[in-house]
């Protein structure tokens, strides 16, 4: 069998965030080099063609192992994706999803798998899957905060309790967020929403003590406490410092039944808040775009490179391997 150079297409605009050294040296286990490409959804096309496999795509690179960056650009064949960063920005001129939609035309791999990916691109869909959870296994064991669907501005009538969350379609990130305290500003909010005919979503506002993280990577576990230090009841814009906690068994279950949706997320996130009631409200499920925490992203980034080399191996060299025994037989 002969060796050959393997194209992975790092979806990652943040050129500190350096995947050609993470790669470096690194071929799987026949002998085979991996070529890095690394880039941002927004500088990103391609095309299918039909009776052939893959894509091809162009790219303006922010780093690359043949040290083309952009505004040059390359064009190649993936074989392999590690998608870090949404593909749908809070903006039109932000939503990429047309470039996810060609790479799921095409079948290229990818960690996480391009359908959960697109599974958890609109809210009421990743809640919908929480709900199942919840349904299955009781609130108790798996406590989902209680959320009420307006499918645009109309539905607006009978109002939730007060105060509480409005999170409109489906930007993440402290985006699209605002808290209600009382009938007047629930009607506001109506008419701007109505603007767009957007979907939104109500949730009780939750006086929380703390917030929780539990991410699980590549089967590594780490779980954050979230602690509010700023003046807003967003944490995104407040200000807020995570700290490293110990991993307990009900945190253990959540994001275990969690890691099984949408066919398999191999990164991945729960985020919940513990209020000042002493209960846990989990709040929002977070795939392959999660935020890491700065001292642990190399250590993090490492288990996707190994993981992705592994599932790599799979594809490409053992079962050609199998199939090239079957045909011997």
């Amino acid at each position: 069998m002969s060796r050959k150079t393997y194209n992975i297409v790092v979806f990652d605009g943040n050129p500190l965030h350096k995947w050609v050294d993470m790669f470096s040296g690194c071929t799987l286990s026949d002998g085979s080099t991996i070529n890095i490409v690394q880039c941002s959804w927004l500088e990103t096309s391609l095309t299918t063609y039909p009776g052939k496999e893959g894509c091809m795509i162009s790219i303006a690179p922010v780093s690359s192992t043949e040290g083309v960056v952009r505004p040059q650009i390359v064009t190649l064949s993936p074989d392999f994706l590690i998608v870090r960063n949404q593909p749908r920005g809070p903006t039109p001129d932000s939503d990429m999803r047309h470039v996810l939609f060609g790479l799921m035309t095409a079948r290229i791999p990818a960690i996480n798998s391009l359908h959960s990916i697109y599974m958890n691109l609109e809210r009421p869909i990743m809640f919908a899957a929480l709900r199942e959870i919840e349904s299955r296994v009781g609130h108790d064991r798996f406590p989902l905060i209680p959320q009420t669907y307006y499918s645009d501005n109309n539905q607006m009538i009978i109002a939730p309790p007060f105060p509480c969350v409005l999170k409109v379609s489906f930007a993440h990130a402290g985006m699209g967020k605002i808290m209600i305290k009382d009938g007047n500003e629930f009607r506001d909010i109506a008419s701007i929403i109505a603007l767009n005919k957007l979907y939104c979503t109500a949730e009780p506002y939750i006086d929380a003590e703390y917030g929780i993280r539990i991410q699980k990577v590549a089967g590594t576990y780490r779980v954050m406490k979230k602690v509010f230090t700023g003046s807003s009841w967003k944490s995104q814009f407040g200000g807020a410092s995570l700290l490293l906690e110990p991993l307990t068994d009900t945190y253990k279950f959540w994001i275990d039944e969690c890691e099984k949706l949408f066919g398999g997320m191999e990164i991945i996130a729960l985020d919940a808040l513990h209020g000042k009631d002493g209960k846990d409200y989990i709040i929002e499920l977070n795939d392959t775009a999660i935020g890491m925490l700065t001292e642990t992203w190399e250590e993090d980034s490492v288990l996707i490179r190994n993981l992705a080399l592994d599932k790599m191996d799979q594809i490409y060299i053992k079962n050609n391997v199998i199939r090239e025994n079957n045909l011997i037989i």
